[in-house]
């Protein structure tokens, strides 16, 4: 679980009140991330451009990962318990030209 300073954590009233210094303090690295809370939920996170673009790329390299593996286990499987397409689409009741 994610931890947040007190300084992080704002009411969406104070953000929606103090919007343009918060955006600053955000884009300017004075803070990571701003937790906004509603009815002391915590609804959002706003972070700056480069901090989600970096989380983006590390959840692809992870996706990468993990596509990878798969395919690394699959090489040992025998050829005869791969199921064909057309098999699967016939077990499932499913007509290619409708999907």
């Amino acid at each position: 679980m994610i931890t947040y300073k007190k300084t992080e954590l704002m009411s969406s009233t104070e953000i929606v009140r103090n919007f343009s210094s918060i955006l600053d303090s955000i884009t300017k690295h004075g803070k990571d991330k701003i937790a906004v809370m509603r009815k002391n939920k915590l609804e959002a996170v706003i972070l700056s451009v480069e901090e989600y673009e970096r989380i983006y790329e590390i959840l692809e390299l992870f996706e990468h990962i993990q596509i990878y593996k798969t395919i690394e286990q699959r090489k040992d499987t025998p050829l005869n318990e791969y199921i064909d397409l057309d098999q699967l689409l016939t077990e499932q009741g499913i007509d290619l030209g409708e999907i």
